[in-house]
């Protein structure tokens, strides 16, 4: 923790901690000496580069889900010279208690998952990369989730048409490819996801998956066992079947008495030319900016947390379809 102020005694505190004291106990004013001025905040739905950003977003967010507490699920580090990467489960749980980004208030109780890959650096967050269940959060809300993905799009084109190079960009280092962590167990986990997504090769689960996986994906999905996990798979892979998987950022951590853990920043690239996920093919770019964890136990995936936000993917279908 070099750098870093006395009152954090190790990363994971540290990024607990922050999130705890700006969300929780209402620290709006500790964003300013917790993140940098210029921290670049990277989602789906579009990047900013400023600390007043991030406070404007917190403010929003704080309003419309005024009770909301963001319970760590995990933080998994991977440590730098300067500082460390992290990459952090969040389970948030709120009631809709305000108009919003979501719309009018429901009072609807919702649990969301996010997760946050954050560069950290003179304690200070330098970087993050964000992404979170949209799809979960509208349906709990009463919305269907494809016609708020594309309302989405309808009404901000500009930001969803910036093609799959741009997209794919906004979700890699500087540096590319960076692992931090054992070369062999993050490679490992890489092929894996390249024979499913790149070569459609999915008997790879049969080495790869315990046989009683717990999955969960996009839109609250929850499902359990290699065949399942791989039916979901497949519904994906029907919509954007030309689609390239692309490793960006991975850490793995292996600490005492606890699990194989591993992040994975990805993006997943093609063209919506199939009928599956998405609905009927609508010829349009598609960029998949996803985040996932994953245990191990003798090697084998027992559970994986693959978040993106969905709805960022039918504004990008609806965009399109208004260029044309």
């Amino acid at each position: 923790m070099q750098n870093f102020s006395p009152e954090f005694k190790t990363p994971e505190q540290y990024i607990i901690d922050i999130t705890y004291k700006i969300w929780e106990m209402r620290g709006i004013n500790l964003i300013n000496d917790w993140y940098a001025a210029d921290t670049p905040v990277r989602r789906p739905h579009g990047v900013t580069n400023t600390v007043e950003a991030v406070i404007l977003h917190t403010l929003e967010a704080m309003s419309e889900f005024p009770d909301e507490e963001a319970l760590a699920e995990d933080v998994i580090i991977g440590d730098k010279p300067s500082g460390f990467y992290s990459s952090h489960r969040v389970r948030s749980q709120a009631t809709h208690l305000a108009d919003g980004y979501f719309g009018p208030a429901t009072r609807r109780f919702v649990s969301n998952l996010t997760i946050a890959d954050c560069l950290c650096r003179h304690n200070r967050v330098v970087e993050e990369w964000l992404v979170s269940d949209g799809a979960s959060m509208a349906r709990q809300l009463g919305h269907d989730p494809v016609v708020f993905g594309k309302n989405l799009g309808q009404k901000n084109p500009k930001a969803y048409t910036v093609g799959n190079d741009a997209m794919r960009e906004r979700w890699s280092d500087s540096a590319g490819l960076t692992i931090v962590g054992d070369n062999g167990i993050a490679n490992s986990i890489i092929d894996t996801y390249a024979a499913i997504w790149n070569d459609k090769n999915l008997t790879i689960m049969d080495e790869k998956y315990d046989r009683a996986v717990r999955f969960e994906g996009p839109n609250g999905h929850v499902c359990y066992g290699r065949t399942r996990t791989g039916n979901w798979l497949y519904t994906v892979l029907a919509s954007i079947p030309d689609g390239r998987f692309q490793p960006h950022h991975v850490i793995v951590r292996q600490q005492a008495e606890c699990p194989m853990r591993i992040a994975l920043r990805w993006s997943y690239c093609g063209t919506h030319s199939g009928i599956g996920q998405y609905g009927e093919p609508a010829g349009a770019p598609i960029a998949l900016l996803g985040i996932s964890h994953f245990e191990l136990r003798d090697g084998q995936i027992v559970n994986e947390w693959l978040v993106v936000d969905e709805t960022a993917v039918y504004a990008q279908i609806a965009a399109h379809q208004m260029a044309d």
